[in-house]
């Protein structure tokens, strides 16, 4: 019947019958050990409720609340929504919390602007059209990839603005709203959240999580990266690559 002869009821001449420990089996301290993990954990907002609430210290043991804790969150998450997967557009909502003006340095407004400049599908013909160009202008340097990259970073954002006001002085011009926008750097002033939702999902700062029972400050980005086997290498190659994080600040950029 494939009983499991190791689990079965063990009897000794004048003692009581017993069943053997199984692997999933607890000692008092693994229980403990557990609760006090169950009692410290923080999980993304609107996933669980507040498992702390259940793992009252008088009744570890007393109550097997460990077990009581695994059978509630199977049955919790039973019809729950996979994480990760995205809903559809039209639950997709924007809200934010906790916000105020910071004024940047130039240097890092910079780097934020080339990021999103970097990420928007309608910038990415120029992206390569100014690639190739710095090809043409510095054919010996460019063979170098690190130096390709870093000089398509430095010259990109203000070649782009010379070329769409170039595009738009010309009448029959199809330049969209929001190329125009990112053709000009965005406003030094910038917003920062410690909180913000957007597609469905909502993030909080590290700083914000802190104070919070719930945790939403963890993420992972898949990132096309530049990748050398040595500080002296040539010719590095693309490749995508899992990063992970936590969230220390959220800014919103004005390009209006």
């Amino acid at each position: 019947m494939g009983i499991r002869e190791s689990l079965k009821p063990i009897s000794e001449e004048g003692k009581m019958t017993f069943l053997p420990a199984a692997c999933y089996t607890l000692s008092r301290s693994e229980k403990k050990q557990f609760c006090s993990t169950l009692a410290g954990v923080k999980v993304p907002t609107g996933y669980s409720s507040n498992i702390k609430s259940l793992v009252p210290e008088g009744c570890i043991i007393e109550c097997y609340i460990a077990e009581e804790a695994v059978e509630f969150c199977s049955e919790y998450l039973a019809n729950a929504r996979t994480i990760g997967v995205p809903k559809g557009i039209e639950e997709r909502i924007k809200s934010r919390s906790g916000f105020k003006v910071i004024p940047t340095d130039y240097k890092t407004l910079c780097e934020a602007h080339y990021y999103v400049l970097q990420n928007t599908t309608v910038v990415d013909p120029y992206m390569c059209e100014h690639l190739s160009f710095v090809r043409t202008l510095y054919p010996t340097k460019a063979e170098n990839e690190k130096w390709l990259q870093a000089e398509h970073k430095r010259s990109f954002s203000s070649l782009l603005k010379r070329k769409i006001e170039t595009e738009l002085a010309r009448p029959e011009n199809t330049i969209s709203q929001q190329t125009r926008w990112l053709a000009h750097e965005p406003k030094r002033e910038v917003l920062s959240y410690s909180g913000y939702g957007i597609g469905g999902y909502y993030y909080n700062t590290s700083d914000h999580d802190s104070r919070s029972t719930t945790q939403n400050s963890g993420v992972m980005v898949e990132a096309e990266s530049l990748h050398m086997s040595t500080a002296k290498d040539k010719n590095p190659i693309y490749a995508n690559m899992l990063y992970y994080g936590v969230i220390e600040d959220i800014w919103e950029l004005n390009y209006t």
